[in-house]
């Protein structure tokens, strides 16, 4: 019975901080810079495909990784907008921190943290954003992975996924997958 009741999920409740990605995001370019890592790429659109290998320092991270500071929740205008639960990771031995909303003004409609024992050891960050205005409409899911190294949670790759759909034009669906690498 004990078992049953901790497998179970809590129920979503709303609150008015939710986790910082902007601070997130901010240590991991000092960390990615001081570790000299590297970022290879794919990304794909249609039939098209194309590779790189890049070297990174603190303002080109920066620059890499903008698109996920669009996941920042924790605003003004965004308090008491989102609800979360927590449930284990069905697939594997991590918890999820699940932030959602039905609001239709927010461009981020869920935000999961997925950890190792403490939110601290987290391991994914998954969200799903939306954009939507008289000329396209864009909705992307993604994915930050990372890993303990040395006792330092750091990023060890990402992945963006989505589509565009564009006034009088066809939907164009692309991705992008990167590895972290340390030289």
């Amino acid at each position: 019975m004990i078992f049953l009741a901790s497998c179970q999920s809590v129920q979503p409740s709303a609150v008015d901080e939710y986790i910082s990605i902007q601070d997130l995001l901010n240590s991991q370019y000092e960390l990615l810079t001081t570790t000299n890592s590297s970022l290879s790429k794919r990304a794909t659109s249609g039939s098209d495909s194309s590779y790189v290998f890049i070297l990174h320092d603190s303002v080109q991270w920066k620059k890499e990784l903008g698109i996920f500071e669009r996941l920042e929740i924790n605003q003004p205008k965004l308090k008491g907008k989102y609800e979360i639960s927590i449930q284990e990771d069905q697939f594997s031995n991590l918890t999820i921190t699940s932030y959602t909303t039905l609001d239709n003004e927010a461009e981020v409609k869920y935000l999961k943290l997925y950890y190792l024992d403490d939110e601290s050891n987290f391991r994914k960050i998954e969200a799903e954003w939306q954009e939507s205005n008289p000329i396209y409409t864009s909705k992307r899911i993604l994915n930050l992975f990372f890993e303990d190294l040395s006792g330092e949670i750091i990023l060890s790759g990402y992945e963006v996924t989505g589509s565009q759909k564009m006034l009088l034009q066809d939907e164009d669906a692309f991705s992008l997958k990167a590895k972290v690498e340390r030289i």
